[in-house]
């Protein structure tokens, strides 16, 4: 062999050698990611797959997951860890891609992480049919941020009015759960907004100037439904089933709109009901949240979450005709027919 295809044949096989080693590297972090049992070590390990990629030249592997399958991938082990299983992971044998699903509801629906791009980096939980983004992710910056206006459009809006909300429930459930394991666990910042259960929480609202007659509205709403809604300074509330207590008030605010800062609260003396069981435990409540947060509404991070038109006040005609409450009590066999 001359020297020249000497040089040539060992710089070919240090090529393959390299590819090889960088494939047998990931071989082994995703084995670790996938059965550490270790939740410190799976989160470092999940850092490193999903801001890398394994782009070899010599040696091509033509499947692979991809970044937003390595997410859904530490989701589920964070998950498992948290003890939430109420969910299932689809795995097409035609290819590398990882989808949730929760098999106790009875509305097609499937979920994906959603790779963000911009310099913000991390991921979003993605609704795939309706590409409503339920929360942000940062394993960088530890960060979880929850996002009311799509939880609402999703389980409220959508699958309240088709089905029940013991089906909807383990969706928020398990959202909830994963908040507050990857902050007991990792110490993250997690903006629960629409999720939060504390009772001493005032729900934070982006408003604008408020309808005329929007707590009128829920009162013949509550009369209607055989629960009665009773005056509080600057407010209104409502006593619901096993204690639960709904307040609906304004602090003074020259920031605001008409000087009034808006804000809800929901107690139950366990912390453990959210604005979100609310609205879909209780259809009245649900019906006249859907209308009126054309103009005040549970707010989610704006760096993180685009407004959408539909919901935007600012978007909205001001001479658009009010719309009507409709009742979420999902239809009968016989009315979907």
């Amino acid at each position: 062999m001359t020297k020249h295809l000497q040089q040539r044949v060992n710089s070919y096989v240090n090529l393959l050698a390299n590819d090889i080693g960088r494939i047998q590297e990931l071989l082994a972090q995703v084995n670790e990611l996938a059965s550490a049992d270790n939740p410190k070590k799976v989160h470092l390990l999940a850092q490193q797959l999903t801001t890398s990629s394994l782009d070899t030249e010599w040696v091509v592997v033509p499947r692979q997951y991809s970044q937003a399958d390595w997410y859904l991938l530490a989701f589920d082990r964070f998950l498992q860890f948290a003890k939430v299983t109420t969910y299932d992971i689809l795995t097409p044998a035609e290819r590398e891609e990882l989808t949730l699903v929760f098999p106790g509801l009875d509305e097609p629906a499937t979920f994906e992480f959603e790779v963000n791009h911009d310099d913000n980096g991390g991921a979003y939980f993605t609704e795939l049919g309706t590409q409503k983004r339920l929360f942000y992710w940062s394993l960088t910056r530890r960060q979880i941020y929850f996002n009311a206006d799509a939880i609402t459009d999703l389980l409220v809006e959508n699958f309240r009015k088709k089905t029940t909300a013991a089906r909807i429930r383990p969706i928020a459930n398990l959202l909830t759960t994963f908040g507050r394991y990857m902050e007991q666990e990792f110490d993250y910042q997690v903006d629960y907004n629409i999720l939060e259960t504390q009772d001493d929480f005032l729900y934070p609202m982006k408003q604008k100037e408020l309808p005329a007659g929007m707590l009128d509205r829920l009162f013949v709403l509550s009369a209607d439904s055989n629960y009665f809604l009773q005056a509080i300074p600057n407010g209104a509330g409502l006593v619901l089933d096993r204690g639960v207590e709904v307040r609906l008030f304004y602090v003074n605010d020259a920031t605001a709109s008409n000087a009034q800062r808006w804000h809800f609260q929901v107690m139950d003396g366990q912390d453990a009901i959210s604005w979100l069981d609310v609205l879909l435990d209780y259809d009245f409540i649900g019906a006249w949240y859907l209308v009126e947060r054309r103009y005040l509404a549970i707010e989610s991070e704006p760096l993180v979450f685009e407004k959408t038109a539909v919901n935007d006040p600012e978007t909205n005609d001001a001479n658009e005709p009010v719309i009507k409450p409709e009742v979420l009590i999902p239809k009968s066999v016989e009315e979907l027919a």
